[in-house]
């Protein structure tokens, strides 16, 4: 009698192509060659090989001879695959010899397996839903994701992906306006606690964004709020004091025209290290000459930083402002022709501390916006006569140069001496514009003069004194 036939896991397997290997064996039970299936790379492969069968009851399988060894690294996949087909025909004038019917039974039991094990792979409703619905599919429809239906109990065309897409918008504007919602409950909160906390003499103005009255709750009348991590601040808080502690983070709104004048003054509360980042897509100007960037730290207590919008990008002026500082020292002499104005050249930079010195037009370019104190210093040669002398600080605006400061002397007589001509005062740096400055001279003689030679003896100071 033979060996009772079991159909045990998979009838299949894989291989990895070396370059040199032309034999592939497999152990599983097969009733003929063209009962194996063979892929390369996952596609078919009919030719250029042959089955050969194992012998015996007891050594099921065989192998597979490729005529030229598959290439490193192809994917090798040998299968049974058996076709609905009757081995045995079974006449009624004579009795079946055992050996068919065992082999026809262990065709079916093979086949039954294989069908076990493919639907393994498939998907299956839970047992408890097994009576709950019809699963047939509903009509083909390009683009549209299945889903169950409404009553869960069969298969329906759900959405699309732009359907999708356009859900997962209006959830993201769902969130944002709960945000706002949330920070509207918290000023609220911080208003009524600072009403009753200040009832005597409390000051109130008018918030005209907010369309309500507000409390101011310090000397520099503006309203405070404990900003708490993660806030998103809100259009209508343009002008309060926000604290920051607990390491907490503060999200600027989106640059737009409608916020052009919105103004922010944001304090560590606790010296724990916390930021400001602007929203997607926008970034923040530092206004001491630091380089742009999305998030604004502030890791000291006590670091207090203004942040402004002029409707096209978020400004930050920091409220403790030591620079940047500019020297320029004239080295050697220089003439200055008779008559007109003459742009001072400078041979040094004695220091720089953002790389503001532009040589092309003799004078500082590109300054952070910001009020500037100059202090200019022009040394002259004295002359056999007398000489009126002029200094002009000028500033370049859309229109070109202009004079913003102006200072006059007279140069008096003599010989082996020199005199400064000084200018002194504040500059303004708009945003955008007027973002440059050089020093011109001019005297009154009929002849040549000249800028006096010395390393410390004509000079422009330039110093950032706030936003």
């Amino acid at each position: 009698m033979g060996v009772v036939f079991k159909a045990t896991g998979g009838a299949g397997v894989g291989f990895a192509g070396d370059g040199e290997r032309t034999v592939f064996p497999f152990q599983f039970a097969v009733f003929g060659s063209d009962d194996v299936a063979v892929r390369v790379d996952g596609k078919p492969v009919t030719t250029g090989f042959h089955v050969a069968l194992n012998d015996g009851e007891d050594a099921p399988g065989g192998a597979v001879i490729f005529e030229v060894a598959p290439s490193v690294g192809a994917a090798i996949s040998i299968r049974r695959y058996l076709r609905l087909r009757r081995l045995s025909a079974y006449g009624s004038s004579a009795s079946p010899r055992g050996d068919a019917v065992d082999r026809d039974l262990d065709y079916l039991t093979a086949a039954l397996g294989d069908v076990d094990q493919a639907m393994r792979g498939s998907l299956r409703l839970d047992p408890a839903d097994q009576d709950a619905g019809d699963l047939a599919l509903p009509r083909m429809v390009p683009g549209r994701a299945l889903m169950w239906n409404d009553q869960g109990d069969g298969l329906a065309n759900g959405p699309d992906a732009g359907e999708i897409a356009s859900a997962g918008q209006h959830g993201a504007l769902a969130r944002d306006a709960a945000s706002r919602a949330e920070a509207a409950g918290t000023r609220a909160e911080t208003a009524l606690a600072g009403f009753q906390k200040q009832m005597a003499g409390a000051a109130f103005d008018l918030d005209l964004r907010a369309q309500n009255a507000t409390l101011w709750q310090d000397e520099r009348r503006m309203p405070v709020i404990d900003a708490p991590s993660d806030r998103i601040m809100d259009i209508r808080e343009t002008g309060a004091l926000v604290r920051l502690s607990n390491g907490g983070r503060l999200s600027l709104p989106r640059v737009s025209a409608a916020r052009n004048g919105v103004r922010y003054r944001v304090v560590n509360g606790d010296g724990t290290m916390v930021d400001v980042r602007a929203a997607s897509g926008d970034q923040i100007v530092p206004l001491d000459g630091a380089a742009v960037r999305s998030v604004y730290a502030l890791p000291l207590r006590g670091d207090c930083v203004d942040l402004i919008c002029d409707g096209t990008r978020w400004f930050a002026a920091s409220i403790r402002e030591g620079g940047p500082v500019v020297k320029l020292l004239r080295t050697s002499s220089q003439d200055i022709p008779a008559g007109g104005y003459f742009i001072v050249e400078w041979d040094q930079v004695a220091e720089d501390s953002h790389g503001l010195y532009d040589a092309a037009m003799h004078g500082v370019g590109s300054l952070p916006p910001g009020f500037y104190h100059v202090d200019a210093g022009v040394n002259f040669a004295i002359g056999e006569t007398a000489v009126a002398v002029s200094a002009y600080v000028e500033r370049q605006g859309p229109s070109g140069w202009s004079t913003h400061l102006q200072a006059s002397d007279l140069v008096g007589s003599g010989s082996n001496a020199t005199q400064s001509v000084r200018v002194s005062g504040i500059a303004r740096i708009a945003i955008g514009t007027d973002n440059a400055l050089r020093l011109r001279v001019r005297h009154s003689d009929s002849v040549t003069r000249q800028i006096a030679a010395g390393s410390v003896m004509s000079w422009f100071h330039l110093h950032r004194i706030g936003g």
